[in-house]
């Protein structure tokens, strides 16, 4: 019915899911290991982990590249893990499950119109006060148009920091027009003077925004999720 998917690149935090039931824990959530290079340290036997480089489909470039958890949002898709559920959802590694959430979201589901976003965001808020690439933002919104033969919608809300849970329709929707975005985009997307910075996650930064777009086109009802997004745990990763 429903698989939740959390990436994380060295720990699992177990105060994160303390308040989520094991059995619960184990059937509706995979936790999903990126970054081969970087030891993993978690609690044995708690979690159900599968390691990203050992998928059937596995491309290291969105790793290599910065992608960050775009490059599992595209492997979910690429591999089909997601195809036996009706709701499929992304989060991180350091955002904190402060109740047992799953029964809150079937509580929830009156139909395929309704998904589940940590924070929502304005069109503003995206494209300018926290990014601000005009020229990539045009390519991204003038694409949608002419993939999905409609105009985009500037009056929508938007979920950032890649972290949702949405309707398993909707997912195969989007990724089928994001796929075909990768080479489009790269490596234009992250030269001058399409972008005023050198991070190396900068594209990982451009395709969050392009899912929140194309989430917020769907135009769907959304409920909370009482999830919080705790940077002390980032913090201790490194």
């Amino acid at each position: 019915m429903m698989q939740i998917f959390i990436i994380f690149h060295k720990y699992i935090f177990d105060d994160c899911y303390e308040n989520i039931p094991h059995d619960i824990l184990y059937k509706y959530f995979t936790f999903i290991a990126v970054n081969e290079k970087i030891k993993k340290e978690y609690t044995p036997n708690k979690y159900k982990v599968i390691n990203e480089w050992e998928l059937p489909i596995y491309d290291k470039r969105f790793q290599e590249r910065g992608y960050n958890e775009n490059s599992s949002i595209y492997h979910v898709y690429v591999n089909n893990l997601h195809k036996d559920y009706d709701y499929v959802g992304f989060f991180q590694y350091d955002m904190v499950f402060k109740d047992n959430i799953i029964e809150g979201i079937k509580n929830n589901i009156i139909d395929k119109s309704v998904y589940f976003p940590l924070e929502l965001k304005d069109f503003n808020y995206c494209s300018y006060e926290t990014w601000n690439e005009e020229k990539t933002l045009d390519f991204i919104i003038n694409d949608y148009e002419k993939f999905f033969n409609v105009i985009f919608s500037k009056d929508e809300l938007y979920p950032l920091l890649n972290s949702y849970i949405i309707p398993g329709e909707k997912y195969e929707k989007i990724m089928k027009w994001v796929i075909q975005l990768y080479d489009k985009m790269y490596p234009w997307c992250k030269q001058f003077p399409y972008t005023q910075t050198v991070r190396f996650s900068h594209i990982g930064a451009i395709y969050e925004r392009v899912m929140a777009y194309a989430i917020g086109q769907e135009k769907m009802e959304y409920k909370e999720v009482n999830v919080s997004h705790e940077h002390f745990y980032k913090s201790k990763s490194y």
